[in-house]
């Protein structure tokens, strides 16, 4: 049945406006081939669903061409891996212009074991001038879509050169044989992040928390969420004596903490610029972590006992509150009494507490990500 030209460019537009998956886009290039296969990962536990795409020598982008231009909001992996073998010719043919000109949403959430640099090369792909969101999330089996350190001055490069205005960014240095303890920038990246001044939501790893950046980050004038996300035998970043002027973070009102190490939060805490208006706060810490890795861990149930007792003074006009805490062993932790009457004076109109369950992904919360 054949389509009218009103009826196709009508809904057209609709229909082709969030797309999972670049691969979905690929298949309207004339000549495409497309392969999927189940592989497992490199430890041999997971399985992912690999697709493959391999395009022609002299590729037709008649069809491509009118659907392309629809595309403002896509996810590249749609949590798969993706291979694109031969795209040398559909480049040249696009002459320099952007894949998706009109694309506004950019996410990479993949469950593979792909390599950080093809990451970031499909990423550095798509980045064009209308571009206000950027985000590499976290998979829902605890995979992480993260970047190689040496490639995180190129991509923010990227970003100030074609979209400087940019509202959301998240991204995850990970760590390296050459970057043992994590990820800290260089004066150049931290020029970067310091001319992003339109970011209203921002999320990276724990290398925020460190003077210098925090600092950065505490002067970004529009900035309205701040995610964060440590890693595993980590010691605290945040220096327990800095001092936060009142002007700091004037917008904040919501603050996400994934795996932050629990002194580290504490730390936060005491600094009301930084949490007196939080109206969201998202939390998920092991409390027996010690200052120092090597030392015994520490009492669990004190640390909660502490920092839920001083959320209602410190921060008073909190509405939403998730609060996860747990540790390897499993351990069952208790919330008193005293905390609960507490947080119920906050009036919250929504509260998740949980506790005790085996650390590792919060089924509930790591599929939205920070910024949904």
């Amino acid at each position: 049945m054949r389509v009218s030209k009103y009826l196709f460019s009508s809904i057209g537009p609709m229909a082709w406006r969030k797309i999972p998956g670049f691969d979905i886009i690929l298949r309207l290039v004339r000549g495409a081939k497309g392969k999927t296969r189940k592989v497992m990962d490199t430890q041999g536990i997971d399985s992912f669903k690999q697709i493959t795409i391999t395009l022609p020598s002299s590729p037709n982008l008649t069809r491509y061409n009118v659907y392309a231009p629809w595309v403002q909001e896509l996810e590249i992996f749609a949590g798969h891996g993706l291979e694109i073998h031969n795209d040398g010719p559909f480049l040249t043919r696009l002459g320099g212009r952007p894949p998706l000109p009109n694309l506004t949403r950019l996410t990479a959430r993949t469950g593979a074991d792909i390599d950080s640099r093809e990451m970031t090369s499909l990423l550095s792909m798509f980045i064009c001038p209308s571009l206000i969101e950027i985000r590499t999330i976290i998979h829902k089996r605890d995979i992480y879509s993260y970047l190689e350190p040496f490639t995180v001055r190129t991509f923010l490069e990227k970003i100030q050169e074609t979209c400087p205005e940019i509202q959301v960014l998240e991204f995850y240095p990970g760590r390296t044989y050459e970057c043992p303890e994590g990820y800290k920038p260089g004066d150049r990246c931290r020029s970067l992040l310091r001319s992003f001044s339109n970011l209203r939501h921002f999320g990276s790893s724990s290398y925020i928390l460190e003077p210098t950046t925090f600092a950065i980050i505490g002067n970004l004038p529009h900035l309205q969420l701040l995610g964060i996300r440590g890693f595993d035998m980590e010691n605290p970043v945040l220096d327990e004596e800095v001092s936060i002027p009142e002007t700091w973070f004037p917008v904040l009102e919501s603050l996400r903490l994934y795996d932050v190490h629990p002194q580290d939060i504490k730390a936060l805490w005491k600094h009301p610029p930084v949490v007196k208006k939080l109206v969201s706060v998202s939390i998920r810490t092991d409390p027996t972590t010690a200052s120092d890795i090597f030392d015994d861990p520490m009492d669990g149930n004190e640390w909660i006992e502490a920092f839920l007792t001083a959320l209602p003074h410190m921060t008073p006009g909190l509405k939403n509150l998730r609060f996860h805490v747990a540790d390897e062993e499993g351990t069952r932790f208790q919330i008193s009494q005293n905390a609960r009457d507490g947080l119920s004076d906050l009036g919250l109109e929504s509260l998740k507490l949980k506790v005790g369950n085996p650390y590792g992904v919060d089924k509930e919360s790591e599929d939205e990500a920070y910024f949904n």
